[in-house]
């Protein structure tokens, strides 16, 4: 099945055209975002990721779907630390 992906800031591939912020990924049927993640070489933890399904949150046991498009975020963390 085909699955298009959204790669976000810091996920977005670099290739002789420049950086890439969408691809096309190809997995057997059944497969999960995990595997997704595997099949990309996410080197973040998929903790430290948003993970959207269809504009939807998704947990990485989510199945997929044909045609499914999948957005990967990076979670951001911010504001500075609380001084007492």
């Amino acid at each position: 099945m085909n699955i298009s992906v959204h790669l976000h800031t810091i996920l977005q591939r670099q290739t002789p055209e420049g950086l890439v912020g969408r691809v096309d990924a190809r997995l057997p049927e059944g497969s999960t975002i995990a595997d997704l993640l595997q099949h990309l070489q996410v080197a973040l933890e998929p903790d430290a990721l948003l993970l959207v399904v269809n504009g939807r949150m998704a947990e990485l046991e989510q199945t997929l779907q044909e045609g499914d498009q999948v957005n990967l975020m990076p979670a951001i963390s911010g504001g500075g630390s609380i001084r007492q």
